[in-house]
């Protein structure tokens, strides 16, 4: 594969006028902010507005691309057939006369990269991707189509990569199960994977540790799990294209609030996430208006601080506390303890994850409040060191003081390493 692909690159989805109607002056007034910023990746998918997204993205390079610096990746499996439904369809608004209608078949998908290559005026296409093959698209029909590709879909996406008609080929899905099942079966150059690699959801880490053994690369799609790490939690908030549970709304306020002593937007993090993995070499957020390309350069230039990242592991694990409640502070990312510094009186109302807790007893300014359930013998962890280790167990939430803690790691520090100056 001769195709380098840039770290930033636009998803189009959103100018195929994906849940609204986008004129095409706003289209454009994108595509055109997204060029002169420097962005030359664009990912496209006939499902895009029913061929909308390719059209617009085919007038833009069509006027700005005359030395073919764009890199363009679109995708199979979906043939357009004429409709004449209107209205909102498939999540898209006022798009194009067509019906999406899977097929991944042999000469199916020969007809939809025909059309694709016509709608964005392009001779060769850097990269194709069969679309949203998986058991979580199709249920019941995925065996079905699964063999078709494997049958006959694949061996033209490999004919078409082998005759130069394209760069690379590979799958633009949303689910991890089906990116093994098909490493399993076939060599793929790349894989398109959308909102399993985020701060919210790592479900591909083990998948990405495959991709990177075996050279596959990743794009990373969705970087804010459809919004909600888009806006530092304000207005509407769309978790994979539905409202958020209370849970998720849980974790995504601790990644917020341990974002705030960094002074770091959430997005910012969102976005650059996804990079820090090896197999990872681009990250696509979907883009509607100049404003949406202004934000998405600036979050990508925060310099983001190394300690930022354990930080915010720390913030996800189970039953960690919030750090959003004025009478506690955390002073190290890696502490399983935070520090009272108002008054807790027995019977107020705790943070903890998934909802509060109630305190079982008063606790004093500058002790320590359990931030997980600890167990005899645990660590206890402050400054990101232990201090001590456990004697009784105590749940999220309880007072850690010398009656369920014992102080026995200070004694492995020599006193000339506790003197000034040491």
């Amino acid at each position: 594969m001769t195709v380098t692909f840039p770290t930033l690159g636009m998803g189009t989805a959103p100018i195929g006028n994906l849940y609204r109607a986008v004129e095409e002056s706003e289209a454009q007034a994108t595509l055109a902010a997204a060029w002169d910023a420097g962005i030359r990746y664009y990912d496209t998918a006939p499902h895009y507005g029913f061929g909308l997204a390719e059209r617009r993205l085919g007038a833009m390079l069509a006027a700005r691309d005359g030395a073919s610096e764009a890199i363009v990746s679109t995708k199979v499996g979906r043939l357009l057939v004429p409709t004449d439904a209107r209205g909102e369809r498939h999540g898209f608004v006022d798009a194009d006369p067509f019906e999406p209608l899977f097929d991944y078949g042999h000469d199916a998908i020969l007809r939809s990269f025909e059309g694709s290559r016509a709608r964005l005026g392009r001779e060769r296409i850097d990269l194709l991707l069969a679309h949203d093959i998986g058991r979580a698209t199709h249920g019941e029909d995925h065996d079905r189509h699964l063999r078709a590709f494997l049958d006959g879909g694949y061996r033209a996406m490999r004919d078409l990569r082998d005759a130069g008609a394209i760069g690379a080929i590979g799958i633009g899905v949303n689910e991890v199960a089906i990116c093994d099942e098909l490493l399993d079966h076939v060599d793929l150059d790349m894989i398109l994977l959308a909102g399993r690699h985020t701060l919210l959801d790592r479900s591909a880490e083990r998948l990405l540790a495959r991709c990177a053994e075996r050279g596959v690369l990743v794009i990373v799609g969705g970087p804010y799990n459809s919004g909600i790490l888009a806006r530092d939690l304000e207005g509407a908030l769309h978790f994979d294209y539905a409202a958020p549970s209370a849970e998720m709304m849980s974790k995504a306020r601790r990644l917020f609030h341990a974002c705030n002593p960094y002074d770091v937007p959430l997005p910012a993090a969102a976005l650059q996430f996804p990079l820090r993995h090896p197999a990872v070499v681009s990250v696509i957020p979907g883009l509607v208006g100049a404003d949406q390309v202004a934000d998405t350069m600036a979050r990508l230039a925060v310099a983001l601080p190394d300690a930022l990242w354990p930080a915010l592991d720390a913030a996800l694990k189970e039953n960690a506390m919030l750090q959003d409640d004025a009478r506690l502070i955390l002073l190290h990312p890696d502490d399983n303890v935070m520090i009272c510094v108002r008054p807790i009186e027995a019977g107020d109302i705790l943070p903890a994850s998934g909802g509060t807790i109630p305190a079982r007893e008063g606790i004093a300014i500058g002790h320590k409040v359990a931030r997980v359930g600890l167990h005899a013998g645990d660590k206890v962890i402050k400054y990101g060191a232990p201090i001590g280790s456990m004697t009784a167990d105590v749940a999220t939430g309880d007072w850690v003081h010398m009656h369920n803690m014992k102080s026995d790691y200070i004694s492995s520090h020599t006193r000339t390493a506790l003197e000034p100056g040491a």
